[in-house]
């Protein structure tokens, strides 16, 4: 694990994401084909994502790319919790019988969790975890227990390690993912003009992580990444956003 082009065991600055490269402009062929082709809208959202992470998360020693992988899990999280949100006040048919639920810990903070953000996370066709891990078995690389990723996550809520990704051995990030979420509205920004759906957005983030890992050219333990992603965006999907 380690840095883009240099040289292992160097941090990248951590810090959330955000809003850098300039706007991206649409001609009118490419809004109507996005109009006519959602995932078309989703696959040049996921390249916008992917690419102002990595300009923003790299300094003069490269780019780590656990650091990436959490800030893109962050995003995934907060994506598939407003997805649910927007599912269930709409009355899609796919959150019928799907209701979350509000935890409060000891500490007096509240989370939610339940089958509303289960669905865009790890459920639908297009989830986060059948686009992440789909790549990444892909590729050859033995996947993760989700099941265990989901009981992991659930049981660190409100203690010491929630929202904590296990890293490899020996790689430590400095920003956890919720240091990544102030970069969520400057991102959506640029997000909703190809991608205006709140459904699309988990779709969004998780083909940026596909194109992460396709960056990576085999150099990263995509096993590992893939649990960082998860991690990250199942902590984070649990954090209540205001309304």
């Amino acid at each position: 694990m380690g840095l883009f082009g240099r040289k292992k065991g160097h941090d990248a600055a951590p810090g959330p994401v955000p809003d850098g490269r300039p706007p991206l402009g649409l001609s009118p062929a490419v809004r109507e084909r996005i109009a006519q082709e959602p995932m078309v809208g989703n696959k040049l959202a996921a390249g916008e994502v992917l690419q102002r992470v990595l300009a923003t998360l790299k300094d003069e020693r490269g780019v780590q790319v656990e650091n990436v992988a959490t800030a893109l899990g962050a995003l995934s999280g907060r994506a598939c919790h407003l997805a649910a949100r927007d599912g269930r006040a709409s009355r899609r048919p796919e959150y019928a019988g799907r209701d979350d639920l509000q935890v409060g810990t000891s500490d007096g903070r509240t989370f939610v969790m339940g089958p509303a953000i289960s669905w865009p996370l790890l459920e639908s066709p297009h989830s986060v975890w059948s686009l992440v891990a789909g790549y990444a078995q892909s590729q050859g690389a033995p996947l993760p227990d989700v099941h265990e990723l989901v009981r992991h996550s659930a049981a660190t809520v409100g203690g010491p390690e929630f929202g904590r990704p296990r890293y490899a051995p020996g790689t430590a990030p400095g920003a956890l993912p919720v240091d990544h979420l102030g970069a969520w509205e400057p991102m959506l920004a640029h997000i909703v003009a190809l991608a205006p759906d709140p459904q699309q957005w988990p779709v969004v983030y998780g083909l940026a992580v596909q194109g992460l890992f396709q960056m990576t050219g085999g150099q990263f333990d995509l096993t590992v990444l893939t649990r960082v992603v998860m991690d990250s965006a199942l902590a984070t999907s649990k954090i209540p956003v205001a309304s």
